[in-house]
Protein backbone atom coordinates (compact mmCIF):
# COMPACT_ATOMS: atom_id res chain seq x y z
CA UNK A 1 0.00 0.00 0.00
CA UNK A 2 2.86 2.26 0.82
CA UNK A 3 4.14 1.96 -2.56
CA UNK A 4 0.74 3.45 -4.62
CA UNK A 5 -0.65 5.65 -1.71
CA UNK A 6 0.72 8.79 -0.60
CA UNK A 7 2.51 9.05 2.83
CA UNK A 8 -0.24 11.04 4.30
CA UNK A 9 -2.57 8.77 3.41
CA UNK A 10 -0.66 5.93 4.62
CA UNK A 11 -0.20 7.76 7.91
CA UNK A 12 -3.71 8.73 8.58
CA UNK A 13 -4.66 5.00 8.29
CA UNK A 14 -2.09 3.43 10.23
CA UNK A 15 -2.90 6.33 12.66
CA UNK A 16 -6.71 5.77 12.69
CA UNK A 17 -8.78 3.79 15.55
CA UNK A 18 -11.62 2.32 13.46
CA UNK A 19 -13.06 -0.08 16.73
CA UNK A 20 -12.76 2.70 18.77
CA UNK A 21 -10.63 0.70 21.71
CA UNK A 22 -7.88 3.24 21.34
CA UNK A 23 -5.70 1.51 19.93
CA UNK A 24 -4.18 2.99 16.33
CA UNK A 25 -3.57 0.44 13.39
CA UNK A 26 -0.33 0.47 13.96
CA UNK A 27 -0.32 -0.57 17.79
CA UNK A 28 -3.03 -3.58 16.60
CA UNK A 29 -0.78 -4.59 14.22
CA UNK A 30 2.20 -4.50 16.05
CA UNK A 31 0.41 -6.53 19.52
CA UNK A 32 -1.69 -8.51 16.86
CA UNK A 33 -4.91 -7.40 18.05
CA UNK A 34 -8.03 -7.81 15.85
CA UNK A 35 -7.91 -4.17 14.17
CA UNK A 36 -11.72 -4.29 13.44
CA UNK A 37 -13.30 -5.49 16.92
CA UNK A 38 -13.34 -4.01 19.95
CA UNK A 39 -10.65 -4.96 22.51
CA UNK A 40 -10.97 -4.90 26.16
CA UNK A 41 -8.45 -3.99 28.05
CA UNK A 42 -7.85 -7.03 29.56
CA UNK A 43 -7.56 -8.32 26.12
CA UNK A 44 -4.90 -5.21 25.25
CA UNK A 45 -2.84 -6.23 28.44
CA UNK A 46 -2.23 -9.29 27.49
CA UNK A 47 -1.34 -8.92 24.12
CA UNK A 48 1.20 -6.23 25.05
CA UNK A 49 2.56 -9.41 28.27
CA UNK A 50 2.82 -11.85 25.41
CA UNK A 51 4.57 -9.12 23.18
CA UNK A 52 7.24 -8.98 25.36
CA UNK A 53 7.61 -12.26 26.35
CA UNK A 54 9.09 -13.44 23.12
CA UNK A 55 12.24 -11.46 23.29
CA UNK A 56 14.77 -12.81 25.74
CA UNK A 57 15.59 -11.37 29.30
CA UNK A 58 18.59 -9.34 28.99
CA UNK A 59 19.86 -10.49 32.72
CA UNK A 60 20.16 -14.21 32.40
CA UNK A 61 22.86 -15.92 33.97
CA UNK A 62 24.76 -18.44 31.87
CA UNK A 63 27.13 -20.68 34.30
CA UNK A 64 30.34 -22.11 31.81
Amino acid sequence: MAQVAPASVVSQILESDVDGDGLTLAQELKLGTKATEYNMSAQIAAACQQQYQAFPSRDSDFEL
